[in-house]
């Protein structure tokens, strides 16, 4: 076997591990949870989905999407309760995505390591509506699984969390997560999700939109 052929078919085995399940749930006792992998693809189908007048280039969203976690095929799903400061996870997540992306073609590794430093820092418009589909997918499947397992508000840490520790720095996200919680706090399950303005014609506010505003600083934010 070639030389690229042998690093082709590791690269494919690296991004195969992308398909164990995800830290969080497994750590609650979620039955049959997620894996990276398919928290990764619904970021990209979300992505896909943007609006024609969203001024972000969807296909770079798509990509970056795609390629935000691919570290954690060798690193693993390292959440804030592993005890691996950022720092750290830091460090080991970009020689996992150098490696990673050493194993490819010439100018599609650039492009993948391109993509995945441009989310780590946070460099772009687009790389900055991806991280705020991180963490909105992953509240969506609080949801889903909340509603799955009939145990309302099971997963309540983790909205806690993000709300606390996270700001929302793009406009589409933002009103997605103020309709997410609104719904939730509503006990709706997500297949009956209408606009907020049909879901309340009085305009009244979800409790905790009131008491947790998402954040949003108007100079990021992308219209």
């Amino acid at each position: 076997m070639s030389s690229n052929c042998s690093k082709f078919f590791e690269y494919m085995r690296l991004i195969g591990q992308l398909k164990v399940e995800r830290t969080g749930w497994v750590r609650k006792g979620v039955k049959n949870p997620e894996s990276v992998a398919e928290h990764s693809y619904r970021m990209a189908m979300a992505a896909f989905a943007l609006p024609p007048n969203s001024n972000l280039d969807k296909d770079k969203c798509i990509k970056i999407a795609l390629v935000h976690d691919m570290a954690e095929s060798i690193v693993g799903d390292l959440t804030p309760w592993c005890g691996v400061s950022k720092e750290e996870k830091s460090k080991k997540e970009k020689e996992a995505t150098t490696h990673i992306t050493s194993l490819v073609p010439d100018e599609a590794g650039k492009e993948m390591y391109q993509l995945w430093l441009e989310y780590e820092n946070q460099s772009s418009p687009e790389a900055q509506f991806v991280k705020d589909l991180d963490k909105f997918e992953m509240l969506v499947q609080a949801y889903e699984y909340e509603d799955l397992q009939s145990k309302p508000r099971s997963l309540q840490e983790f909205f806690d969390h993000t709300l606390e520790k996270y700001k929302f720095a793009t406009e589409h996200v933002k009103k997605w997560m103020e309709e997410l919680i609104l719904h939730r706090d509503k006990s709706k399950p997500l297949d009956s999700l209408k606009s907020v303005g049909s879901a309340d014609k009085q305009g009244a506010q979800s409790p905790l939109i009131k008491k947790r505003k998402l954040d949003i600083n108007p100079e990021d934010s992308i219209h």
